[in-house]
């Protein structure tokens, strides 16, 4: 399967991979020096194909899957890569906010913004519930030892898809433990699969919501191991930005910059009001703009090193500060 899709005017390849944590967890890969993408994405609970992505003729994405497939599976694929890469969303007001701040103004000028999301909503809670209390590195094992166990593999058993929720409501608790060594979060992965896979939870209407945004965020607090940030998160991957996650890293980046201040989540959301409804992006931003002062470029990161170690405080040898 070869397609080429039409990119926003906004839209920078790079950037839209590279800016959120999600590209160096299983089943993604980005390869640095090809500037390639590769994800695989489920057709259904037997079937999964490799795909890979990459910039094409300008504000084209070339997208090829590894495996002959009937139109109706290219359409689930395409539908995937439009949702992993938020290639339907109007990032330009945020864009226009970001040119009347100097501290945001390289955000515009890099087309900053498209968080790198799932190919599924129920992909993204997942991988969200692995984040909560624990490091970043033991995050990147807990989804690909999950991906390992429970993942669809492609027709030539050479990659896999991150499970459906029928596949993962078959794991037992005991197995989620000992298999992929997530700990407590076992019981929490186990239910939500099964109330997805069961209907008893419906992500899709939570992902499309289009009540209240503080409605969305308290059904979103009713799935058991989602707190307050799991549920921002969650939102921002939703496409609602106006609800930072506040969580170790952003105290740790505030307490940085504002020494003599102490911010609470509310105190945390005060700060950042004035970008509404972009509170998120413009926090996230400053963190990721953080890293790269540490780490280097994201868009040349290893995934076995500077990926799996986004968060540590040590600087990676011979960084600079990005140019902004």
């Amino acid at each position: 399967m070869r397609r080429s899709l039409r990119t926003p005017a906004d839209f920078e390849f790079g950037s839209a991979v590279c800016s959120h944590g999600f590209f160096v967890l299983a089943p993604n890969r980005w390869d640095a020096a090809a500037r390639t993408f590769h994800t695989v994405v489920s057709l259904d609970d037997d079937r999964a194909v490799a795909v890979a992505l990459r910039e094409g003729s300008p504000r084209r994405l070339v997208v090829r899957g590894d495996a002959p497939m009937s139109a109706d599976q290219a359409r689930r694929v395409v539908t995937a890569v439009r949702r992993i890469l938020r290639l339907d969303e109007d990032l330009s007001p945020f864009h226009a906010l970001c040119r009347s701040r100097p501290s945001h103004g390289f955000a515009a000028v890099s087309r900053f913004g498209r968080l790198l999301r799932s190919a599924s909503f129920f992909e993204d809670l997942i991988k969200v519930i692995c984040t909560c209390n624990v490091g970043w590195g033991q995050t990147v094992g807990m989804i690909e030892r999950i991906v390992a166990h429970w993942g669809i593999p492609t027709a030539d058993g050479c990659a896999r898809s991150f499970p459906t929720p029928n596949r993962l409501a078959r794991a037992s608790v005991l197995d989620l433990r000992r298999l992929a060594r997530v700990g407590y979060r076992a019981s929490f992965i186990r239910d939500a699969a099964r109330a997805v896979a069961e209907g008893r939870l419906d992500l899709n209407a939570l992902e499309h919501f289009d009540g209240p945004a503080d409605e969305r965020y308290r059904l979103l607090r009713t799935i058991r191991g989602v707190g307050d940030y799991a549920a921002s998160h969650l939102c921002m991957l939703a496409g609602d930005y106006s609800r930072p996650a506040v969580d170790t890293e952003m105290v740790r980046l505030l307490k940085t910059r504002y020494p003599r201040r102490r911010f609470t989540p509310a105190r945390v959301r005060d700060f950042y009001r004035p970008w509404h409804p972009y509170e998120y992006l413009a926090y996230w931003y400053e963190l990721w703009s953080d890293y790269v002062r540490r780490h280097g470029r994201s868009d040349l990161w290893s995934a076995g090193d500077q990926g799996a170690r986004i968060t540590s405080k040590r600087r990676t040898a011979g960084t600079s500060a990005p140019d902004d």
